[in-house]
């Protein structure tokens, strides 16, 4: 059975990073959110002095440090962005470390009595969507989560071709164990998994995206340049949709699901683009503001 009791304290993993520090910000202007605990492998030398969030060093790849176990304490809801590796092109040793820091925190968030996991999915679980056979596939609003999945964009980044299958599947298994977590606890544990567009570190401006795969990177020139173009600028998440689709995440009532845990895109409202967003409409209440083709020609 799920709870109805609402959130009011949020565990954030991987707080110090690029999404973690947006999603604090956003959080300490919303009124219902009387707690944050901010879990990183190591606390800022000049942390904000915010009465709201406690900041905790923790490794969540070692299981038993004790430090992120009890940050878990009468805390409502975590959101994971955790990860030995957050980029695409991750070997497959740290993607596996990365898993296993999702296990371990699903694992401890089950008997610390949590009531919902968001779990911060990718894209790149349907990467391989941008190409052909299954872009061919493809229509706008057609790329649902309910699609089997496609593991690993493959990119040039101006010197080789690179297709991130070891991050994708990562995260396809971490919310795979979300699911099966929340199915477990009977509902007692939901959960969102959500997987994520690009949204760049700082001011996330729409005419920084490009076809290098990584945030920051030079713009370069490979095979099949437009269509990469688009496919990445589809993909587009800005700042203000991204703290929106996440606190929609942690709030939405999980009453009219058909499971205990789901998985939906979270994207701007980009025109024309193929992921799916209606979905994370109805299921979590998602209203996104920003089409970065208002943006970009």
């Amino acid at each position: 059975m799920t709870s109805s009791k609402p959130v009011r304290s949020v565990l954030i993993t991987g707080a110090g990073g690029n999404l973690g520090r947006k999603l604090i910000a956003h959080l300490l202007t919303q009124e219902w959110c009387e707690r944050i605990v901010a879990l990183d492998r190591s606390v800022p030398a000049a942390p904000p002095s915010e009465d709201r969030v406690q900041w905790v060093a923790g490794n969540l790849a070692d299981p038993s440090d004790t430090q992120w176990h009890r940050a878990l304490a009468g805390i409502d809801a975590a959101v994971h962005f955790s990860a030995q590796n957050p980029y695409p092109d991750a070997p497959w040793s740290d993607a596996c470390a990365s898993f296993d820091m999702t296990l371990a925190l699903l694992g401890a968030a089950g008997r610390a009595g949590l009531r919902r996991i968001v779990f911060a999915s990718s894209n790149h679980v349907m990467g391989q969507y941008k190409d052909a056979p299954l872009a061919d596939t493809l229509t706008p609003g057609s790329l649902t989560t309910s699609l089997q999945p496609g593991p690993g964009t493959r990119w040039f980044n101006g010197r080789e071709m690179l297709q991130g299958t070891a991050y994708a599947a990562s995260k396809l298994m971490g919310e795979r164990a979300c699911l099966a977590e929340a199915h477990r606890s009977n509902g007692a544990l939901t959960a969102v998994c959500v997987r994520i567009g690009w949204c760049q570190p700082g001011e996330n401006r729409p005419e920084t995206i490009n076809t290098s795969g990584l945030p920051g990177e030079e713009p370069n020139v490979g095979p099949d340049t437009e269509r990469d173009l688009r496919w990445f600028r589809n993909m587009w998440l800005s700042n203000r949709d991204f703290t929106a689709v996440m606190e929609r995440a942690l709030l939405a009532d999980a009453g009219s699901w058909a499971q205990p845990g789901i998985v939906v895109n979270g994207m701007s409202a980009n025109r024309g683009m193929p992921w799916d967003i209606e979905t994370t409409r109805r299921l979590i209440g998602y209203e996104p503001q920003d089409d970065i083709w208002d943006h970009v020609g």
